[in-house]
């Protein structure tokens, strides 16, 4: 790494960090990141190599950025990319705020006092005059017209408590994150060669030693694919400007005349399905994939609503009604998840194995490389104080571990789909505590647990389609690609990764009490759940006598009066079962069509609006080399990889001109 990519991607994922929110919530262009395969990074990095560093290379050779330099400038910036979005930082304010305004307008929760089962360093300190006024500003904002609240006006004495016990578990559950991908790293880009395609996309813009650009920016089909992407998305974006004189370009197609015919579809909620969106992104990164991956995320989102259809003529419901319930989706997800997790550690078990026996000072045969070592270490580490701060909170230590597992379960299966499939939007959801829920049932856990794991999970796993570790997958393997030093990559990784941390969280905090938070979005939602289950779940306990037992479980006693939810265990070990019947269809038969990316997709929402784009591109695919062959199949690639790089540049440009639209006039478009 030279120092000058070492200062410019850590000088521009602090500038991310600080003004996500705001770009995301006031300016409001697109979201920053959006998905996995987020337009600020990429894009950026398109603008970086077919505008910024050409100009450079105009004022001599040596202004110019070598591919390895834009590499580490963007593997850093990735790491970034774990924090300020949906994965944490829009995440934690609400979670620790919303509660205090949801208990004053819901009667019920004020009369259980619903607040007083979750452990009091969890939430803000509303207490007192100062903690009314914090609440007020926090949903009403602080600011006036087109004037800024001061940073130092905001009420940071309220927060104090949350950062103090919300900082050490999650650095530390981020830390063993950050361990556990330096340690799946070498098994999955080395030992079984996975794709990687997103990176194999960023790494063929990527300049030459001499600062040229690439061959393949050259091609007249990635100039095709490019301007078609650009000019479309720009269209787009510009009928705001100018509703009047330009025509937009719809993203969509309407065949929901044909609903009618596919009963079943409805009643499985797959209505959406008859609205498909043309993705850009998505169906030029399907004419990369292997055929059983693009074919699955194709067909699976159809197949779970045909069958959710099937179930729900029976009374049986598959979809769930509330994301944090405790509903059959929950462990249908889980099952999938966990079949996935059980193919991974078989596949690379012995390189594991031999790791975590050099992570504890014991001898192997085989090599095992310095950072992996340090990687499982550094996991270790991570998890046993995860595991502490959760017993702190009044979680026995055992159910610490079970969460944590489950917990790592969803990071790992979500960036080993991304790696080998490049499927970047990821809609299905699995909540550990709702896991625990059906497993241990309420009674044997007691509310106060399950509400400390309800928040714990909404900050954390409330969106695994934004989740940590794809994004150091990512970093990595695109320093090894481009013979920058991994061991600098994890070094100034952590750096980044602390510094987005102290950044991000509290410039989000500022623009919610400036402009008020009280905005409909996901992490608003998510932030009513915990404390609606718990809401549920004291119901029915008083209703059979039980609250007081419940309330007394500690320790062992959990294990001791064990209620599973027996529905839920069987759909969780069915949807886990058909997994593993999927990837052994897959290693014995080459005819085998479906991949066990199919259980990461499913019935979410993401999985059924890129399912008519990756459907398209499998398609496109098919076509070029049945009729074209091989050849004619490696000539087509830069037409989609143009496609991707003009998408991707189509959605940063608006970031740019919406923040200074904003500047200047103060007004949004």
């Amino acid at each position: 790494m030279s120092i000058r990519s070492v200062i410019i991607g850590i000088f521009l994922a602090c500038v991310m960090c600080a003004s996500c929110y705001f770009n995301d919530y006031v300016v409001r262009p697109g979201t920053m990141i959006a998905h996995l395969l987020p337009a600020v990074a990429y894009g950026g990095l398109v603008v970086m190599v077919m505008l910024i560093n050409p100009l450079l290379r105009l004022l001599g050779a040596r202004f110019s950025f070598k591919g390895r330099e834009v590499a580490a400038i963007l593997a850093l910036f990735l790491i970034s990319c774990v924090i300020p979005g949906w994965s944490l930082g829009q995440m934690f304010p609400g979670t620790v705020m919303f509660p205090h305004y949801d208990n004053k307008i819901n009667p019920s929760w004020s009369a259980m006092e619903v607040l007083n089962y979750a452990p009091e360093q969890m939430l803000c300190d509303a207490s007192g005059d100062e903690g009314e006024a914090a609440v007020v500003g926090y949903i009403t904002g602080m600011g006036e017209g087109d004037k800024h609240v001061k940073f130092t006006d905001i009420p940071w004495k309220v927060w104090r408590r949350p950062f103090l016990f919300w900082g050490p578990i999650v650095f530390s559950f981020l830390l063993g994150i950050f361990g556990l991908a330096i340690v799946f790293h070498k098994q999955w880009s080395k030992h079984e060669q996975l794709p990687y395609p997103i990176i194999q996309f960023a790494s063929s813009l990527l300049p030459d030693e001499n600062g040229r650009l690439a061959v393949v920016l050259k091609n007249k089909l990635f100039l095709i694919g490019f301007v078609f992407g650009l000019t479309v998305l720009l269209n787009n974006y510009l009928c705001r400007f100018f509703p009047q004189q330009l025509i937009p370009v719809k993203m969509h197609v309407d065949i929901s005349p044909f609903a009618q015919l596919c009963p079943n579809i409805l009643r499985g909620k797959g209505g959406m399905m008859f609205w498909p969106q043309f993705i850009y992104t998505v169906i030029g990164l399907a004419y990369f994939l292997p055929s059983e991956a693009s074919f699955s995320m194709w067909i699976g989102p159809w197949l779970y609503c045909f069958v959710g259809g099937i179930f729900a003529t029976y009374g049986i419901e598959l979809r769930s009604a509330r994301m944090m319930g405790l509903q059959p989706e929950v462990f249908i997800f889980a099952g999938g998840y966990f079949g996935i997790l059980l193919i991974i550690l078989y596949t690379g078990r012995q390189y594991y194995k031999n790791t975590l026996k050099r992570a504890l000072f014991r001898k192997t045969d085989d090599e095992i490389p310095g950072y992996a070592v340090a990687g499982m270490r550094m996991f270790i580490i991570g998890m046993i104080v995860f595991v502490t701060m959760l017993h702190i909170a009044g979680v026995h230590w055992t159910i610490g571990i079970l969460y944590a597992i489950i917990s790592v379960m969803v990071y790992t299966v979500v960036s080993r789909v991304l790696a080998e499939t490049g499927a970047f939007e990821v809609g299905t959801y699995v909540y550990p505590c709702v896991v625990l829920w059906g497993l241990f049932g309420e009674t044997a856990l007691g509310p106060k647990v399950l509400v400390t794991l309800f928040l714990v999970s909404t900050v954390l796993l409330a969106a695994p389609g934004w989740c940590v570790m794809p994004f150091l997958n990512h970093a990595m393997k695109l320093s090894e690609g481009n013979k920058v030093s991994l061991n600098k990559t994890v070094s100034w990784g952590v750096i980044v990764m602390i510094l987005a941390i102290v950044i991000s969280i509290p410039a989000t905090i500022y623009w919610q009490y400036d402009r008020g938070a009280l905005i409909p979005h996901w992490p608003r939602a998510s932030s009513i759940y915990p404390f609606l289950n718990c809401v549920e779940i004291v119901n029915k306990l008083r209703a059979q006598g039980l609250e007081e037992f419940a309330m007394s479980q500690h320790g062992w006693s959990h294990w001791r009066n064990m209620s599973p939810y027996w529905n839920c265990i069987w759909t969780f070990l069915i949807s886990t079962g058909l997994a593993l019947l999927v990837a052994f269809g897959r290693l014995k038969w080459t005819w085998w069509p479906l991949h066990p990316v199919i259980f990461i997709f499913y019935g979410g929402h993401q999985g059924m609006l890129m399912s008519f784009s990756f459907g398209l591109g499998f398609f496109l695919k098919w076509i070029f080399t049945k009729y074209g062959g091989g050849r004619v199949y490696q000539q087509s690639k830069p037409l989609f990889i143009g496609l991707i790089a003009g998408t991707l540049m189509g959605q940063f440009i608006p970031m740019i001109v919406g923040t200074l639209y904003y500047v200047f006039t103060g007004q949004t478009v």
